[in-house]
């Protein structure tokens, strides 16, 4: 009996999973249609920097911001936006001497021997063109306050009706800074531009999150008296975004 139900059983099963609906393959959206909106918060953060135009070392980048984009263009699988992104927290921290302390020396009594020397963190200094100027000595490390604005950038969304969207960018801007960044005697207004890649995830029709990669950039494009040795930031973040 058994034996003649199982052909049975298996083909309603098979009917049943067929009429299941398949959430994340029959989503939608049409979020990136031309003439779409997308608002946006977003927050990342650089562990460490590395030399590629930039040649200073050991500096961290936090930065948080909020973005409108505006789809230019969009095809059935490609959606190209324009970008605007105000930044009213940059942080950017970097190497300096972490302190000195008292030396005493004799027992019981003890005598006042001078100071140690000041553990320090040097770091070699490049020009634009790669030539070691030297190294420099930094007084712990120290956190530098920015405001940054990036009214040009481009954004692409690829699959951009489905649920998960690979997306990549370009953008840049200036930042302006309560120091001289990344170095004394080099700036502190420098120019910023960035490339990007992540990838957008859908929660719903009109929300949506991000997560993805920047090489990020800061430079005194050769205005510094006379240093312009440059940032460059592995930097990672998250955003949220509402679209209209």
């Amino acid at each position: 009996m058994t034996s003649r139900l199982l052909p049975f059983l298996l083909l309603l099963s098979s009917f049943a999973l067929a009429q299941t609906p398949d959430r994340t393959r029959e989503f939608r959206t049409d979020a990136f249609a031309t003439g779409g909106n997308e608002y946006e918060i977003w927050s990342g953060y650089s562990p460490w920097s590395l030399e590629w135009i930039g040649k200073t070392e050991a500096r961290r980048l936090f930065m948080t911001g909020i973005g409108w984009r505006r789809v230019i263009l969009a095809s059935d699988s490609v959606a190209w936006k324009y970008t605007v992104d105000v930044v009213p927290v940059v942080l950017v921290s970097q190497p300096t001497i972490v302190g000195s302390g008292a030396i005493f020396s004799g027992t019981p009594n003890l005598t006042f021997a001078g100071c140690e020397t000041p553990q320090s963190v040097h770091e070699t200094v490049m020009d634009v063109s790669g030539l070691n100027l030297g190294l420099c000595q930094h007084p712990g490390r120290r956190t530098t306050y920015g405001f940054s604005l990036e009214p040009v950038g481009f954004d692409f969304n690829f699959r951009r009706r489905h649920r998960f969207q690979p997306v990549g960018g370009i953008n840049g801007g200036f930042a302006l800074f309560t120091h001289d960044v990344p170095v004394s005697n080099s700036n502190s207004f420098n120019f910023t531009f960035s490339l990007r890649g992540g990838l957008q995830i859908f929660t719903s029709q009109r929300r949506s999150m991000t997560l993805g990669y920047r090489y990020h950039h800061t430079s005194n494009a050769n205005t510094g008296n006379p240093f312009n040795p440059g940032i460059d930031s592995n930097f990672m973040y998250v955003e949220y975004s509402l679209h209209r």
